[in-house]
């Protein structure tokens, strides 16, 4: 008999096991939630520039280490420039000897202006003498032949006298041309000298050098990577499907890869319009809130940007939505699909704008 009652007990919970619903019943409920979009990104300068060298040679000079504290126009690195320095001092030569050349004590100034004074004796003798052959012509005490032959000499003299004169400006106006293009190539000289010296472009700091003293720096390659301390900035990459949620002004919290579980309070500054095929994302960029100096640049980090928030909202779990916006309600006995308009969607839960009551029991499969 007892036997019996126990195999009655026994089959009465395999009854109630197999009974037992095999689904999840939850109700909807009142409660805080917040939207939003996770991005990832880094720190960086906002202006920012690279340093980069305008001319081949190695560098003899590297007067700065990173994070120093730069000025406007304070030298940074030099590099090895005696060959172009070789250039200035034939230039500058160039420039002693043409001044010599425009001056008017100038050797080859002063043979034609000597030149110009024989000439002109000669003129001035030439036309004595023809005056005073037409003077005897008229009395008949020279010949037609004597005149003619004095004036051709005077003509001569004349053309010999003018070209004397033309040739003189030639030779000032030559050494003049001459003067300002040495003057032009010296200027030329020294501002290439000057390609060999690299300075700051306004107060900057150094945060990073890519080459030590005593490397060999090609045109053209990159030396290191200043920019204004005051103007680090929080470079986001969102996802296409995310950006038009995102607008100016909204908060955004961060964690520095280098510091987890520390956050830091950021509001988006720009949106960027152009997509990135790279990194198949939009460029949206933040500012820190707060005396915020000491970041390194190039830190990488991790961003929410809250982009929806209500103190009260009807609230759902994820997994109990299915495609289209649906769920299941349990009324009693019976089961029915309802369509729902969701809100705000955080991690877990999704806001119930229509379509639900808070007394509604919603259910999904096991």
């Amino acid at each position: 008999m007892k036997l019996n009652n126990l195999s009655l007990i026994l089959l009465f919970c395999v009854l109630v096991l197999s009974c037992k619903p095999k689904y999840d019943e939850i109700a909807p409920k009142i409660a805080p939630v917040t939207e939003a979009v996770f991005a990832s990104g880094s720190i960086d300068p906002k202006d920012a520039y690279i340093l980069t060298s305008l001319s081949d040679g190695f560098i003899i000079k590297s007067l700065v280490t990173e994070n120093d504290l730069v000025h406007d126009h304070q030298l940074l690195f030099q590099l090895d420039n005696r060959q172009q320095h070789t250039q200035v001092n034939i230039a500058r030569t160039n420039v002693e000897y043409s001044q010599i050349n425009a001056s008017a004590s100038s050797p080859t100034l002063l043979q034609i202006k000597a030149q110009i004074d024989a000439a002109l004796v000669k003129l001035q003798t030439d036309s004595i003498t023809l005056n005073r052959y037409e003077h005897l012509y008229l009395t008949n005490s020279v010949s037609k032949q004597d005149l003619d032959n004095m004036r051709m000499n005077f003509t001569s003299s004349l053309s010999a006298y003018k070209v004397a004169l033309a040739n003189y400006n030639s030779a000032n106006d030559k050494a003049k041309q001459d003067l300002a293009n040495s003057i032009s190539q010296l200027q030329n000289a020294q501002e290439g000298n000057e390609y060999f010296n690299l300075y700051a472009i306004g107060m900057s700091k150094v945060y990073q050098i890519f080459k030590k003293q005593g490397d060999l720096v090609r045109r053209g390659e990159q030396v290191a990577q200043l920019g204004n301390p005051d103007s680090i900035v929080i470079n986001l990459d969102v996802d296409e499907g995310s950006i038009s949620k995102i607008a100016l002004g909204q908060k955004v919290l961060i964690e520095l890869n280098t510091e987890k579980n520390k956050p830091y309070n950021a509001v988006i500054s720009k949106i960027y319009p152009h997509f990135n095929e790279t990194s198949q994302s939009y460029k949206v960029e933040a500012k820190f809130t707060g005396d915020n100096k000491n970041f390194i640049a190039g830190t990488q980090l991790q961003a929410n940007i809250i982009t929806a928030k209500k103190e009260s909202a009807m609230l759902i779990p994820h997994v109990y939505i299915s495609t289209g916006n649906k769920v299941v309600l349990k009324h009693e006995t019976k089961m029915d699909t309802v369509s729902i308009i969701t809100g705000i969607i955080s991690d877990d839960w999704v806001e119930v704008t229509s379509g639900l009551k808070t007394s509604d029991i919603l259910v999904k499969l096991k």
